[in-house]
């Protein structure tokens, strides 16, 4: 079986510690980097985390449902609509959900879905019912815009939870894209697929990365139905990466009803751990061809984001977004052990 591509490196720094009248204290960080993500991480020997649980209060007195576009008052008036060709009433709907186009777009069939009228759910809320419909609803217009054969190949679901992960708005929602080609990193996570079963004489990456971790005990959380969750080895994020794929689901249109079941029940899992742990927020990408991509799994990504007190500082800095390097404290097998026990229940 070829090598997955997973690199370690450990350094050790020295320095005359100032909290331990100056004795001298060496600092090993382990330098991590995937070959199938690109991702390169540190993993640092110490911890960081929310102290305290976040005031959430804080953003609903300065995003009031009053002044919201997506509760009733509003959503009417200020949430765009689709032409009558695309879908007659301007908007899609399944249970509470709504589905409409993106008023600030990233991409010309940027949309946005939220779940329902409720202005605020904490994490602790999202449990699979929660989120069914704003999933469902998501669903169909995939569905939607594949029957009017555009020339999509490519989709993804995407959410940026709160504030510190991007949230323009407090209430809930998602949001997708499709398009003629992936995104940047889409396309690296086909051409590492790509790449590998040609150099392994045809082998699936994703069945021989899931199938090692699982059998490694290190990283692999537990499996809901088709849905393997891992944590990543090389995070994208301070906070880690929780990963998740879809066994053997070529095409986001081979998921069936009850494999986004399994899904969600995962994905509340996840949130709940977030909540205990006291995070507020989360980024989530689901990444899926629309047309059967044989070396390519459905899968997805979730990152925890929080803000460093006491000034509200930034879990990203410079070594992110100008050496493509992720600084990160939480050490992904630790992470793990901790998330098992949520998948035990």
């Amino acid at each position: 079986m070829k090598d997955i591509g997973f690199h370690r490196e450990t350094v050790t720094g020295r320095y005359l510690n100032p909290f331990d009248g100056f004795e001298p204290r060496e600092m090993t960080i382990e330098e991590r980097y995937d070959e199938t993500t690109g991702v390169a991480s540190r993993i640092l020997p110490y911890r960081v985390r929310p102290a305290q649980k976040p005031d959430t209060g804080v953003y609903l007195e300065k995003s009031p449902e009053s002044i919201c576009p997506f509760c009733p008052e509003l959503f009417d008036k200020m949430t765009p609509r689709f032409t009558p060709d695309i879908i007659e009433g301007g908007k899609f709907t399944r249970g509470s959900a709504f589905l409409f186009p993106n008023a600030f777009p990233y991409d010309a069939t940027n949309t946005v879905a939220i779940f329902s009228h409720r202005h605020f759910m904490g994490l602790d809320e999202l449990t699979p019912d929660a989120m069914h419909d704003g999933f469902a609803v998501c669903r169909d217009y995939f569905y939607r815009m594949a029957e009017l054969q555009q020339g999509y190949h490519y989709g993804s679901i995407n959410w940026n939870y709160m504030p510190p992960a991007g949230g323009g708005l407090i209430h809930p929602h998602l949001q997708t894209i499709m398009g003629k080609e992936p995104t940047s990193f889409m396309r690296r996570l086909l051409a590492s697929a790509r790449n590998y079963a040609s150099a392994s004489g045809g082998r699936n990456l994703w069945e021989d990365l899931l199938d090692r971790e699982q059998e490694a005990g290190e990283r692999f959380i537990a499996s809901t139905g088709v849905v393997s969750w891992l944590a990543a080895f090389s995070p994208k994020g301070m906070a880690g990466e929780v990963d998740f794929y879809f066994r053997e689901k070529t095409s986001f249109f081979y998921l069936t009803q009850a494999n986004v079941e399994e899904l969600l029940e995962g994905l509340s899992r996840i949130f709940l751990h977030l909540y205990v742990n006291h995070f507020m927020s989360f980024n989530l990408s689901l990444y899926a061809p629309l047309m059967p991509e044989k070396n390519f799994w459905v899968q997805g990504k979730i990152v925890p984001r929080f803000e460093i007190n006491p000034l509200g500082t930034s879990d990203i800095n410079y070594f992110e977004k100008l050496h493509d390097e992720i600084i990160c404290p939480i050490v992904p097998e630790q992470l793990c052990k901790e998330l098992q026990g949520y998948f035990q229940t």
